[in-house]
């Protein structure tokens, strides 16, 4: 008898620093909870397939947010990839936030080549959220001619 000794799940943690106060990012958080953030397979490279991404009810703090969060095929079967919390972090001093990813891969991911790219993966989703968040902060271009 041969025991299956693969892993179930990957621990997986991120970190990148992020141009935006922790106002902006709850804003951003609530406006996206009830509508999952559909990303194509080009805003995620290392994945290389189309997923929705998930939010939950963020929860704050003087200099923190925290939200849950999941990544999911974009498809019929909607199996789970990656799931997680995303930390907002802000220094006393410092304009800048840091936000962190931490959780696991899911069934879905570790059966595939996927599995070995999660990392990968989270780093590209980190990075799309802070430039997400940025770009919402920004003032419209749009003017209004009198």
């Amino acid at each position: 008898m041969q025991l299956d000794s693969a892993p179930k799940d990957v621990r997986i943690s991120a970190e990148t620093p992020a141009s935006a106060d922790l106002d902006e990012v709850c804003r951003w958080l609530i406006e996206r909870r009830g509508e999952p953030l559909r990303l194509e397979a080009a805003d995620l490279p290392a994945l290389g397939l189309g997923t929705m991404l998930r939010l939950a009810i963020p929860l704050t703090a003087r200099r923190a947010v925290l939200c849950a969060v999941w990544l999911f095929e974009d498809d019929a079967a909607s199996d789970c990839l990656l799931s997680g919390q995303l930390r907002f972090v802000a220094h006393p001093t410092n304009t800048e936030i840091v936000m962190t990813f931490s959780g696991r891969t899911a069934m879905a991911m570790t059966s595939a080549v996927l599995y070995r790219r999660a990392h990968h993966v989270v780093g590209q989703l980190l990075q799309l959220i802070a430039e997400s968040i940025a770009g919402a902060a920004a003032p419209s271009r749009r003017q209004v001619a009198f």
